[in-house]
Order: structure tokens, then C-alpha cells, then sequence
């Protein structure tokens, strides 16, 4: 009965070492990937410096500039896509057209809420949507 006992002991402190030698070879890794990310850190840092004075030099110019988004919004790639397409689209052409951009949902929810009231962007006939003018 002993040396099962001591099998399984023996099994447990190779299985911990094991796991241990993992765990350690797993932060050297962590290590050195947050080593390769330091150059790009600078960089944008650099950049970032350049952009904002040229964002203040832009300003001084034309007070009422706006830079544009970095984030896409879908309601302005919708209105590309319909206006690229030259005619009226169905959403599920819509959809197809920026799937790689936004998500199904997203474009649906946008096309249902700025097809209505107000401060609507698109027009519905018929299930296709245009920009209105």
C-alpha cells in the first residue's frame, strides 16, 4: 500500500513541477512580448506629439475645423455604400456590403433609427433605402 501512496505523490509533485515549469515558461513569453510592444509604444507616442501639434498649428488657422473620427460611424459608411452603389438598396444588401465594418446589428439598428422622425439620413420605398438630400 505504500508504494501506490507514494506513486501518487511522486505523480503529484511532477505534475506541479510541470505545471510550475509551464507557468514560468509562460511569463518569460509574456516578458518578451511586452518587450517587442515597447517600439511601437514610442512611436505612437511620437506621433501622437506630431498629430497634436498639428491639430493646434490647423486650429490656429481655421477655428472651426473638427478632425475627423478615427472610428468609423455606421450611419456615414452606410451613406457611402448606397451612394457608391448609385440606387436604392435593400438592408440585407446593406448588410452584406459592410459586413467586415459593423456587425448585422449594428446596421439594422442605425438603418431603423435614422430611417424615422426627425433627424432621419435615409428614406425607405419599398424595403430600399436611399439618402434623403
Amino acid at each position: 500500500m505504500k508504494t501506490n501512496t507514494q506513486n501518487k505523490t511522486t505523480n503529484r509533485n511532477n505534475a506541479t513541477a510541470a505545471l510550475a515549469r509551464i507557468n514560468s515558461q509562460i511569463e518569460v513569453l509574456n516578458q518578451q512580448r511586452i518587450g517587442l510592444a515597447q517600439p511601437l509604444k514610442d512611436r505612437y507616442a511620437e506621433i501622437r506629439g506630431e498629430l497634436s501639434a498639428l491639430e493646434t498649428e490647423i486650429r490656429s488657422l481655421d477655428a472651426a475645423w473638427k478632425p475627423a473620427p478615427l472610428k468609423p460611424r455606421a450611419d456615414d459608411k452606410i451613406r457611402e455604400i448606397i451612394a457608391a452603389h448609385g440606387r436604392p438598396m435593400s438592408m440585407d444588401e446593406i448588410v452584406k456590403g459592410l459586413a467586415n465594418v459593423f456587425t448585422p446589428w449594428k446596421i439594422k439598428n442605425t438603418l431603423k433609427k435614422k430611417s424615422t422622425g426627425a433627424k432621419a439620413v435615409f428614406a425607405v420605398n419599398d424595403g430600399k433605402f436611399t439618402v434623403k438630400p
